[in-house]
C-alpha cells in the first residue's frame, strides 16, 4: 500500500487547476460585479486582472486569460516548492 501523503506532484496539473480555479473565480465575481454594482466583495478581485470596464469584452478577455497565466504560474510555483519540500521530509 503507498503512502499517498508523500506523493510527489505534478507541476502540469498544477498549473491546470489552479488555472481553471482563477477562472471560476473570475468569473463569479465579474457576474456578481455586473448584478450587484455597488458590491465591494467582487471589485478588488475582478482589478487585479483588468482595469477595464467589467461591461466590456475586453474585461472578459483580460480577466479570463490572466487568470490563466496566474494560476499556471502560482499552481507551478507550489508544486515545486510542495515537491521539494516533501523530498526532505522523506
Amino acid at each position: 500500500m503507498s503512502n499517498r501523503s508523500n506523493e510527489i506532484l505534478s507541476p502540469s496539473a498544477a498549473a491546470v487547476g489552479l488555472g481553471v480555479a482563477l477562472i471560476v473565480l473570475f468569473v463569479v465575481c465579474a457576474l456578481a460585479r455586473l448584478v450587484a454594482p455597488g458590491l465591494q466583495a467582487a471589485h478588488a478581485w475582478v482589478g487585479l486582472f483588468t482595469t477595464a470596464p467589467v461591461q466590456s469584452l475586453q474585461a472578459w478577455i483580460e480577466g479570463l486569460v490572466f487568470s490563466v497565466v496566474f494560476g499556471a504560474i502560482a499552481g507551478t510555483v507550489f508544486v515545486f516548492g510542495y515537491n521539494a519540500t516533501i523530498r526532505r521530509a522523506r
